[in-house]
């Protein structure tokens, strides 16, 4: 499969002012989405697409046609993962449940992203409600392989070139796993930093915003746009990396571990510390149940007046999820949201004892499983760090077999202008080796 390049910051260096440049950018979508779709399966089915993105055109001029200037995302196609409410587009989850279940009205994400001059390039595929359950969508880089979950659709359309820019959301690895498998940059953000307004959330003490771009200026231009308040910083060092001792690093297969240690050792020479860190944490928490029991706890008091009202229309693996998160008492959810605020503190204390900067590791324990595996990814590089509220980055940096193996940093909590900027550093060092 040929995949086309579509970068959002070279997308932004076109102006696109006129009514005939925004018709023909939605046809340069419509063309590539006729090419690729059928293969890659990364959006919701939708029956009049041309005619919505036609109307949304029509908005879009009308909205702006008094401004002397156009916004910074003029007639760029962005994909919404299917949890997030998009006026005009139903939202399913990824479920069986009718339609006129899931209503909800569009949040301040979709509407940024609006007044931005964005046109909504249609739902993207996601697992049953962000948790768990069969997905068409396939890998672009492989079709035999899974994209990853649960933001498969966005990830996907971003690496076959359909959109230059889509937006997901992780509780466990649903960002960083796809970004991985699929070899673009995958942006989660801090807890909260994004406001998850307008969203069907799996787990509400987990859950954040993500974004994907296919390259790494095109993530800063987004975080930029996207993230409230958000001050771009400058470096004027190489950030010093930490290392989790410990089970974490344990979490992998022999080829991850072995690309990766290539990498830390190529970065050392370019002048990089690297420190290897006691963790503020225990073992038990990264191979136990306590962050998948606290998730399923959520997400039963969240379904449960759905639930009541449409079981039937549930998959197995997210009843049997909500059955398990039944018995998970309110006193244990509290101890749970203890341990989150306990982890964050103790993390920020131990970034400046050790001096760290970044926390860096690869991003999924192996590359995209094969489909019939049925599985979309592996929580263990990545479910800590979120169950804390840190901001993590996946960046394509590494292949095995031809396929996509991403390189993970994570931040401080709330400093995702740190992540990115010292990030940016580590991207451009580690595509010199790749």
């Amino acid at each position: 499969m040929q995949l086309a390049r579509a970068s959002l910051a070279e997308m932004l260096c076109t102006e696109i002012e006129t009514e005939v440049s925004i018709a023909e950018a939605i046809t340069h979508y419509l063309e590539r989405f006729a090419e690729l779709e059928p293969q890659i399966h990364a959006f919701v089915p939708e029956e009049q697409l041309e005619l919505r993105l036609n109307r949304e055109k029509e908005q879009l001029l009308a909205s702006f046609a008094a401004l002397p200037a156009k916004p910074e995302l003029w007639g760029i196609p962005v994909g919404i993962k299917d949890l997030i409410h998009v006026e005009g587009l139903p939202t399913r989850a990824g479920s069986q449940l009718p339609a006129e279940a899931l209503i909800g009205k569009e949040g301040t994400l979709i509407k940024r992203l609006r007044g931005l001059g964005a046109i909504i390039a249609g739902k993207t595929v996601t697992e049953e409600f962000a948790y768990q359950g069969p997905i068409a969508t396939r890998n672009p880089r492989n079709l035999a392989h899974t994209p990853g979950g649960s933001s498969a659709g966005s990830a996907a359309a971003v690496a076959a070139g359909m959109c230059p820019l889509a937006v997901g959301t992780q509780t466990l690895r649903s960002v960083l796993a796809p970004a991985s498998f699929c070899g673009v940059v995958g942006f989660k953000a801090s807890y909260g930093r994004i406001p998850m307004d307008g969203l069907i959330q799996l787990s509400p003490s987990f859950d954040a915003i993500g974004f994907f771009t296919q390259d790494f200026h095109s993530m800063e231009v987004a975080a930029e746009l996207l993230i409230p308040d958000f001050v771009p910083r400058q470096i004027s060092r190489k950030p010093v990396l930490g290392i989790p001792q410990g089970v974490y690093m344990q979490l992998m297969s022999d080829e991850v571990k072995a690309v990766f240690d290539t990498q830390i050792e190529s970065l050392e020479k370019l002048g990089y510390q690297v420190k290897h860190v006691k963790m503020p944490w225990q073992d038990e928490l990264i191979y136990g149940d306590a962050m998948l029991r606290f998730i399923e706890g959520e997400m039963a008091r969240g379904h449960e007046d759905l639930f009541e009202q449409y079981a039937g229309y549930y998959g197995e693996p997210v009843k049997e999820g909500i059955a398990r998160g039944k018995q998970v008492t309110d006193a244990e959810l509290k101890t749970y949201r203890g341990m989150q605020l306990e982890l964050r503190q103790n993390l920020e204390v131990l970034m400046k004892e050790e001096g760290i900067d970044l926390w860096v590791s690869p991003a999924q324990g192996g590359t995209a499983p094969k489909l019939e595996e049925n599985r979309t990814g592996w929580a263990g590089m990545t479910a800590v760090w979120g169950f804390a509220g840190c901001p993590a980055l996946s960046i394509p940096a590494a292949s095995i077999d031809n396929m996509p193996l991403g390189f993970q940093c994570v931040g401080s909590y709330g400093g995702d202008e740190w992540l990115l900027a010292w990030s940016r550093e580590v991207a451009r060092d580690l595509s010199m080796n790749k």
